[in-house]
């Protein structure tokens, strides 16, 4: 896979609170039942990523993932429906950057800029800060490039040391017939 195809959507996992389904770690596997019945089709997947929260580090550990969805759907009609699954699984908070039981992102909708003030960019424009994006992202496509820059995955993460991540040790996701 060298860019996404006209069906390929990067969707970006994160968990670090309990909810009323499960804990964080898994409710990065529940999702994908929810993904999957809100017609977002999930067919690869990284493996989940333990780190700190970002920015500023405090609060409780993060697990991440990033997803490989299949889909006809537009960005906007992708994002209506990532808000549906996450308030299901209870996300309520208002503060940007606070702990959650379930935050869905977007990162990159078939390789297409979108730039809508206050609803939408796209490729998700914090994917620069966040290791915890590349990483899964180069896990599943080694060979991505950024829609913006045209930055191979291996050139963006190369700022990184995997200090700040762990990869979990078990396939806890790989339950997952795709």
């Amino acid at each position: 896979m060298y860019n996404l195809t006209k069906t390929e959507v990067l969707i970006g996992i994160g968990s670090n609170l309990r909810g009323h389904m499960s804990n964080p770690k898994n409710n990065l596997k529940i999702v994908f039942k929810y993904l999957l019945r809100n017609g977002l089709r999930v067919v690869k997947f990284s493996k989940i990523y333990i780190n700190r929260p970002h920015p500023g580090g405090l609060g409780p550990l993060f697990c991440n993932s990033v997803v490989l969805i299949k889909t006809d759907m537009c960005a906007l009609d992708i994002l209506k429906r990532l808000k549906k699954i996450e308030n299901i699984f209870g996300r309520r908070s208002l503060v940007k950057n606070s702990p959650r039981v379930m935050d869905l992102d977007i990162i990159d909708c078939r390789g297409e800029v979108i730039k809508l003030e206050k609803k939408l960019i796209l490729p998700h424009p914090e994917i620069y800060n966040r290791d915890f994006v590349l990483y899964p992202i180069f896990d599943l496509n080694p060979v991505w490039k950024d829609p913006n820059s045209y930055r191979n995955i291996k050139d963006l993460l190369v700022k990184y040391s995997r200090k700040n991540l762990n990869k979990m040790k078990t396939n806890s996701i790989s339950y997952l017939h795709v």
